[in-house]
Order: structure tokens, then sequence, then C-alpha cells
């Protein structure tokens, strides 16, 4: 059985998870942000054993994929202030 808290981290996780997937299909500038703050909760939530997958031999791939994720929208964060830092000179 799962605690309350437990109960209600994934119930924000999942909050967390649609406002970020709204604003990327908005194409919002801030989207990239709240998706890598989603996928740092991510692998926070689960190497603190509030997230479980019934495969433990995922585990290693949940973490390897939401890393890259969080990577790539630092990258894709980093493009779009320069590029903005380019237009204003």
């Amino acid at each position: 059985m799962l605690s309350q808290g437990t109960i209600l981290l994934r119930i924000g996780f999942i909050i967390l998870s649609l406002t970020s997937f709204g604003l990327l299909t908005e194409n919002r500038p801030k989207a990239g942000i709240l998706e890598i703050i989603r996928c740092l909760v991510f692998i926070g939530m689960y190497k603190l054993g509030y997230l479980r997958s019934q495969f433990s031999s995922l585990g290693y791939a949940y973490e390897v994929l939401f890393s890259f994720c969080a990577a790539f929208w630092g990258v894709q964060l980093m493009k779009r202030i320069t590029s903005s830092k380019d237009k204003h000179h």
C-alpha cells in the first residue's frame, strides 16, 4: 500500500507532466525549463523510491532516458538564449 505522501507526489508529477506537455505543444518559451525540471524531478523521485517499475531491469533505462531528456532540453534552452542574444546585438 502506498503512503499518502507518495500518492500526492505522484499526482503532483502527473500535473507537472501535463502542464509541461501543454506548454511544449503551444511552443511557449518557458516550456524547455519546465521540461528540464520535470525530468530532474522524475530522476529524483525514482532515486528516492517514490516511483518504481514492476520491471526492475527498466530502472537504468529510465535514468538514462530522463537524463538524456534533461540534457537535450538544456541544450535547446542554451541555443534559444544564445540566438536571442545574437539578435539583440
